[in-house]
């Protein structure tokens, strides 16, 4: 036997009865890793095994206790109950069942709702009993859901759902399914006000309220381990033709294919919803209280610009840091939120809610660390649409946005044309030009063709000093300057611009100051003068008006291109650059001594 608890359904199966010294076994130690749990304090107040985390199940009320300021919950809408239609089947047995749940919860139906305060945030909450019937959807239950999405669109509250349970009433017959329609009619009500709805799925989390409102939220957290899906995991592998994974249908199975935003530990929730409710919240005021300030200083870019073999030899160090090492140095109580909601979560884009110098933010980086094969680090649809769901948040919460840049380019293979890796490029570009709020984009190590300006298209772009900006990806410029694919990247000069090329050209706004020799050897330095730049950008872009803000957004990619003096010398360099590379490669093929090639070019 693997654990006690197979042991005791194999002595039930055995036919052997049970007397009180097995099941005060059963309650004394936890049914997965054996531990004698009965006593711990973790148990006792979160129903967490301290030794192996596993999550046991938690009534309705004992849940509402975890979460809410002590006293503030006044429950709604207590005594509806339903008239008994003549639809439902088993009329009388059906009542019997009922009569028997509210006896054993002390609930009158499978939902609570109620209004309470969590933290400072005033808030609406609808919790399903899976206790009562399987927390399943009936009538009187939506009916509650309903009018809870509803006070809180009067009220402009958050709502808060915990779900546990939400299958078809089946007594109930097609009544209990038309409460889906209902759910969801009244959780676009919330929407259409800009009210956060925030859910937290635990074990099990199946059905009828997992496929409705409960996927409309903007924030899905999950308890780990918990079971979740349309259908119950029974009816899953009847339906299914191979053996499950091990964690199909678990939270860690959807995180992992971008349905959620996090796998939250019972214990820690409180305080993760605490920092959510603030950030989307409707108070505005800045967090300034004992935090780290900022004092703004006039920028005066970099002391001097950096050539562009320097350039690019300090960006592609293995050691430069990383959009995410940035956002953990300037970002107060950074929540990541994962998942782009349709396939995947491509973990070469990082994004979430925080903190900067106070202010709330929603921040968005090309990560580094997450590399390709071959140690090239692209783009990926996935991640793309991850970072448009996080763009439309902070256009509904009224959030600045900050984007770190730092990739080769959008991933070129079959798996990412099949993605629709365009559509998912056009469609970023296209919202970061209406979002009605500051971004400010920040390339903090290659800025990498159609991948980088997917996320670069903002009010204010700013460049590191030791940066680059190419046009196109290393594999991409062997197959088109050589007509070789078969090229050795590594050996492959990439066109690039330098941080001060850039400036030049207009297409960046102002080169911040790195460390001597790359921000990779003073981490805590650069993050402080990227902390400062985006300070300054953010206090000037905060007193421009929404219309504004879009409408010089506009004007600024409108402009791009347009020739100047500086833009001549610009493109001339780079062209100069180009005609290097392929007059080098000439003269390889044909054995030519390089001191000739070059006199050819010049007469050119």
């Amino acid at each position: 036997m693997r654990n006690l608890s197979e042991y005791l359904v194999h002595l039930l199966r055995r036919g052997t009865t049970l007397d009180r010294s097995y099941l005060s076994v059963l309650r004394d130690h936890c049914l997965v890793c054996e531990e004698v749990i009965s006593e711990a304090p973790l148990y006792l107040k979160y129903r967490l095994c301290p030794y192996c985390r596993f999550h046991y199940s938690l009534t309705a009320r004992e849940r509402i206790e975890l979460l809410v300021n002590k006293g503030s919950f006044r429950e709604t809408n207590r005594s509806i109950a339903s008239l008994y239609p003549l639809s439902f089947s088993s009329r009388g047995s059906y009542t019997n069942r009922l009569s028997q749940a509210q006896t054993r919860t002390g609930l009158t139906e499978a939902a609570i709702t109620g209004g309470c305060t969590i933290a400072d945030s005033h808030a609406m909450i609808v919790v399903l009993d899976f206790g009562f019937m399987g927390g399943s959807m009936s009538s009187v239950v939506g009916e509650k859901v309903a009018l809870a999405f509803e006070s809180a669109a009067k009220r402009e509250y958050p709502l808060v759902a915990l779900v546990s349970g939400g299958g078809a009433r089946i007594q109930e017959g097609v009544l209990s399914l038309m409460q889906m329609a209902k759910t969801v009619a009244a959780a676009n009500r919330l929407k259409d006000k800009n009210v956060p709805f925030i859910v937290v799925l635990s074990n099990p989390a199946t059905g009828q309220a997992y496929a409705s409102f409960a996927n409309l939220a903007d924030l899905i957290f999950a308890e780990p381990g918990s079971l979740i899906g349309l259908a119950p995991m029974k009816t899953l592998r009847e339906a299914s033709r191979r053996p499950l994974p091990l964690d199909a249908h678990t939270a860690e199975a959807h995180l992992e294919h971008g349905l959620l935003d996090s796998v939250v530990d019972r214990e820690e929730l409180r305080a993760k919803l605490c920092t959510v409710l603030d950030i989307l919240g409707p108070q505005r005021s800045s967090r300034t209280d004992g935090k780290r300030s900022v004092k703004l200083t006039t920028a005066d870019g970099a002391n001097r610009g950096a050539e562009a073999d320097q350039a690019v030899k300090i960006a592609k160090n293995p050691a430069r840091p990383s959009s995410l090492m940035y956002i953990l140095s300037i970002i107060e109580v950074f929540i990541e939120l994962r998942g782009d909601r349709v396939s995947g979560d491509d973990r070469s884009i990082v994004g979430g809610l925080g903190y900067l110098n106070g202010e709330r933010v929603v921040i968005i980086g090309q990560e580094r660390e997450v590399c390709d094969t071959g140690g090239l680090y692209h783009t990926y649809p996935e991640g793309l649409r991850k970072a448009r769901r996080l763009i439309g948040l902070a256009a509904r919460f009224k959030l600045p946005v900050i984007t770190l840049i730092d990739t080769q380019g959008a991933h070129p293979g079959l798996e990412s044309e099949e993605q629709v890796v365009v559509n998912a490029i056009a469609t970023t570009l296209s919202l970061m030009a209406e979002v009605p709020v500051p971004i400010v984009s920040v390339i903090v190590g290659e800025g990498g063709s159609e991948g980088a300006l997917a996320l670069g298209k903002a009010d204010a772009v700013l460049m590191q000093q030791y940066a680059i900006y190419s046009p196109i990806s290393p594999g991409q410029t062997a197959s088109r300057l050589y007509r070789n694919p078969s090229s050795r990247r590594e050996d492959v000069q990439v066109p690039v611009l330098t941080a001060h090329d850039c400036k030049e050209l207009g297409i960046i706004d102002e080169v911040v100051r790195e460390p001597e020799g790359g921000a990779h050897n003073n981490l805590h330095e650069a993050a402080l003068e990227l902390q400062l730049a985006l300070a300054r950008q953010f206090a000037a872009l905060g007193r421009i008006s929404s219309k504004k803000l879009v409408k010089n957004r506009y004007k600024k990619f409108r402009n791009m291109g347009e020739y100047t003096s500086h833009s001549k010398a610009a493109v001339r360099r780079e062209v100069s650059l180009l005609e290097h590379i392929v007059l080098k490669d000439q003269a390889d093929k044909k054995g030519k001594p390089r001191k000739k090639a070059e006199e050819e070019l010049a007469e050119r």
